[in-house]
């Protein structure tokens, strides 16, 4: 069967090729990117914009939205950073079909200057044994439109029931140190010397072809749209006064947990545990009611400190390049 590729011209009319679409994972994040608040609110902001929206369509009865996708970014940058948004639809070939809204969709932002377009998928977490049905569906599409997973992840949650975070006798002598903003030279050195034994996938990815102060300072301005303002951000040093690593993350009611990084020579000191709770007795402090933070399935030592600092498991995220 034919269809169209229609994208709106404006941001009401995208709002509205949007609007109706369902939450095929059945997750927080999932559910929260299909509302008519996150939407308008959104499009508002410019973290979605209507040339980051694809909807296909069949006319057999004037117009009939089969399938949608949309991106997210930040409000100053020229690309969206992720393609989030998805509804399959109902018809028959739907995997077909998103997988050529995928595919028109990666041709356009790469001819407007993309060089890699990434998706997040945000399954439940224990995906691998209890999948929702549309997952295969989106991960098919996806592998039909030339995209390849790049890294699993976990996204944790934590809420004032859990308590705050413990912190050790190390945690205690550990001197945080406050940031002038995210151009600070000791924060982007101490944010490059992390690099070295990465266990992130996007970070070892981005290496391969990057200089790692350049990659340091794009990525920091970056964090501001989503760990910002720098109030909280923190460089951590040891009773010594040598430096440990750092910490970001924001104030408000739900939070994000930005960067958790230790510089080589200090690991295996439990001191990923310590800054996540600095960072969260910090967020609760100001007035937290949920923060959350996510790592690579692969990075163990993450996944403990979460755990340790009571966090739990909200779901998992699926990354796939192309």
């Amino acid at each position: 069967m034919q269809f169209s590729i229609t994208r709106p011209a404006t941001p009401e009319q995208a709002v509205a090729l949007l609007r109706g679409a369902r939450s095929e994972l059945g997750t927080p994040i999932s559910d929260l990117v299909v509302t008519d608040e996150h939407l308008t609110t959104a499009f508002a902001n410019r973290n979605r914009r209507p040339e980051w929206v694809w909807v296909a369509e069949r006319g057999d009865d004037g117009g009939r939205t089969v399938a949608r996708l949309a991106g997210w970014g930040a409000p100053a940058n020229d690309h969206p950073w992720i393609l989030d948004f998805f509804d399959l639809g109902a018809e028959p070939d739907r995997v077909e079909v998103m997988a050529a809204l995928l595919r028109q969709a990666a041709a356009d932002l790469r001819a407007a200057g993309l060089d890699q377009v990434e998706l997040n998928l945000f399954p439940p977490a224990g995906w691998r044994d209890d999948r929702p049905p549309a997952l295969d569906d989106l991960l098919a599409a996806a592998k039909a439109a030339g995209f390849e997973i790049l890294v699993t992840r976990r996204r944790f949650r934590w809420t004032p029931s859990a308590g705050l975070p413990a912190l050790s006798d190390d945690g205690v002598s550990l001197r945080f140190a406050p940031v002038t903003g995210p151009d600070d030279p000791v924060l982007a050195d101490a944010y490059r010397r992390t690099f070295e034994g990465s266990l992130d996938a996007h970070t070892r990815r981005s290496l391969r072809t990057r200089d790692a102060a350049e990659l340091a300072a794009e990525e920091l301005a970056d964090m501001v749209n989503y760990a910002g303002p720098v109030d909280g951000w923190r460089v951590a040093y040891d009773a010594s006064g040598a430096l440990v690593g750092l910490v970001t993350g924001n104030p408000g009611t739900k939070v994000f947990t930005g960067y958790v990084g230790v510089v080589p020579e200090q690991r295996g000191r439990g001191y990923a545990r310590e800054l996540l709770a600095w960072m969260t007795r910090w967020q609760a402090d100001q007035g937290a009611e949920k923060v959350v933070g996510e790592t690579d399935d692969e990075n163990v030592p993450m996944r403990r400190a979460f755990e340790a600092a009571g966090f739990v498991e909200e779901s998992a995220r699926i990354d796939l390049v192309g």
